[in-house]
C-alpha cells in the first residue's frame, strides 16, 4: 500500500510539469505556424461601371471588354406616340483592355453629340485582410478625354480644341459586406469652350454609387453625382445627375437595367450638363450590356 501511495504522490508531482511541458509546446507551434493568407476583395461592384459612374472594378489582366449602353426617351414625352421613349433612343459602345491586372485602357463612341473618347482607369490598392498590412479599401485613377463632333452653329470659327473636354476622377470602394458595397468619387471636369465668357471651364463634383446585393446573381444599384458648383452662376439649367437600377450577371454577361435623369452618356455630359429632372418626369430608361473576351489565357 505504500508502494502505491509513493506512485500516486509522485503522479500528482509529475503531472503539473506535463501540463506545463504541453502548453509550451503547443505555444510554440503556435508561434512557428504561418499566419493567415492575405486575401483581397472581389466584386466591390459586379461591373466597370455602377450605372453612368465608373466603378472601382477593372477586367483582368488579358481580357477585354465591350460596353453596350442605350438611352431611351423621356418617360413624359409623349409616352403613348413614343411609346414611354421605347420610340427614342441613344446609344453608346466601348471596347477597353487590361495588358496587366492594374490597368484599362479603352475607347468609345456616344451617339448624344456623336462624342468619340478615350480612357484609362489605374488602380493603385486593393481591400484586403489576411497577414501584414491592409488596406480597408480600394483606390483606382480614371480619366476620359471626351471630343464631340457636331457641327458649331454659333456662326464662329472654332479651334478643333474647342469640341474637347476631360474628366479626372479619384474612386475610393469598399465593401462593407457580402451584401452592401458603397464608393464615392472626387471629380473635375474641364471643358475648353464654355457657353458664356461668364461660365467656369472647370467644375467640381463628388460621386456617390452603392449596391446592394439581393441574390447570387441580382443586386440593387443606385448613383449620384452631386456637383459642386450647382447654382453658381445665373441661370443654371443643368441638375444633378440621380440613377437607380438593377443588375442581373448571367455567366459572361451582365445586364444592368436602370432609371435616369442623365440622358447622355459621355462623362462630361452626363456629370455636369444633365437638363432632366426627376421632379418634372425627365426620367429615361435604359440599359448597359457587358460582355468580356478572353485574349491572353491566365497563367496557371
Amino acid at each position: 500500500m505504500r508502494v502505491k501511495h509513493l506512485y500516486a504522490l509522485l503522479g500528482l508531482l509529475i503531472l503539473p510539469l506535463v501540463s506545463w511541458a504541453q502548453d509550451d509546446l503547443l505555444a510554440e507551434l503556435d508561434a512557428i505556424a504561418p499566419p493567415p493568407p492575405k486575401a483581397y476583395v472581389y466584386a466591390t461592384f459586379k461591373g466597370t461601371r455602377v450605372i453612368n459612374q465608373q466603378s472601382v472594378e477593372l477586367p483582368a489582366a488579358g481580357v477585354g471588354q465591350f460596353v453596350i449602353g442605350h438611352r431611351f426617351g423621356a418617360l413624359n414625352d409623349q409616352p403613348l406616340y413614343n411609346l414611354f421613349g421605347l420610340d427614342v433612343a441613344q446609344i453608346r459602345f466601348e471596347y477597353s483592355y487590361s495588358p496587366v491586372k492594374w490597368l484599362n485602357v479603352g475607347a468609345g463612341r456616344s451617339s448624344g453629340s456623336k462624342t468619340y473618347d478615350g480612357f484609362a482607369k489605374v488602380r493603385f490598392t486593393r481591400q484586403s485582410s489576411g497577414s501584414g498590412f491592409n488596406w480597408p479599401v480600394t483606390t483606382a485613377y480614371y480619366t476620359n478625354a471626351t471630343m464631340v463632333t457636331t457641327p458649331f452653329s454659333d456662326g464662329f470659327d472654332h479651334y478643333f480644341t474647342d469640341r474637347m473636354a476631360y474628366t479626372h476622377q479619384f474612386l475610393v470602394a469598399r465593401k462593407f459586406n457580402e451584401a452592401f458595397s458603397f464608393q464615392i468619387a472626387p471629380t473635375l471636369v474641364h471643358f475648353n469652350l464654355v457657353e458664356k465668357a461668364t461660365d467656369k471651364n472647370d467644375r467640381l463634383g463628388i460621386a456617390f454609387g452603392g449596391r446592394y446585393k439581393l441574390t447570387q446573381r441580382m443586386a440593387l444599384t443606385g448613383e449620384y453625382m452631386l456637383r459642386a458648383d450647382r447654382g453658381a452662376w445665373e441661370n443654371d439649367p443643368y441638375a444633378n445627375a440621380l440613377s437607380i437600377g438593377v443588375d442581373i450577371e448571367t455567366g459572361g454577361h451582365v445586364f444592368q437595367f436602370h432609371l435616369t435623369n442623365a440622358r447622355s452618356m459621355a462623362d462630361p455630359q452626363w456629370m455636369m450638363q444633365t437638363p432632366g429632372q426627376w421632379g418634372k418626369g425627365d426620367i429615361f430608361l435604359g440599359f448597359n450590356i457587358t460582355r468580356v473576351f478572353t485574349h491572353v489565357a491566365p497563367e496557371l
